[in-house]
């Protein structure tokens, strides 16, 4: 396979999983679509970094490779990451939809995935608001 280019079954895949997770309701298989789709993401990231190093005489016939991903595998993976959040939120699973939305935070610092980041600090905030009234409640 060319650098910079997947092959378009793997791209089928990750793609079927991000549309799995947007629009199924079970929480077990929606956090393997989290799984899946946070490792591709890293993997994407991983190779993109990957620098071969070659001798002085060659560098200048070398162009760095185009990215041919239409897709944003990171995005794919913040937006599963917050919408499992959002059913667990919903479900009562308080724990794993904090752990969701803090990794989401955590991973989408640069300025590409502010949308990312502020939607979960916002669905953050609504699960301690929701902590706080449900702990109130108990004697």
């Amino acid at each position: 396979m060319k650098p910079g280019v997947m092959d378009n079954a793997s791209f089928m895949d990750l793609w079927k999983t991000y549309t799995h997770c947007q629009a199924g309701s079970d929480i077990e298989g929606l956090k393997s679509d989290v799984v899946a789709l946070a490792g591709a993401a890293n993997d994407a990231q991983t190779q993109e970094s990957f620098v071969l190093p070659l001798p002085k005489k060659l560098e200048q016939y070398v162009s760095q490779p185009t990215t041919r991903i239409a897709v944003d595998v990171k995005a794919m993976a913040a937006a599963c990451s917050i919408r499992t959040g959002q059913l667990a939120l919903e479900s009562g699973h308080l724990d794993l939809a904090k752990n969701l939305f803090k990794t989401v935070v955590a991973q989408s610092q640069s300025e590409d995935y502010t949308y990312y980041s502020s939607q979960a600090k916002v669905l953050l905030a609504e699960l301690e608001t929701r902590f706080v009234q449900v702990s109130q409640h108990r004697p």
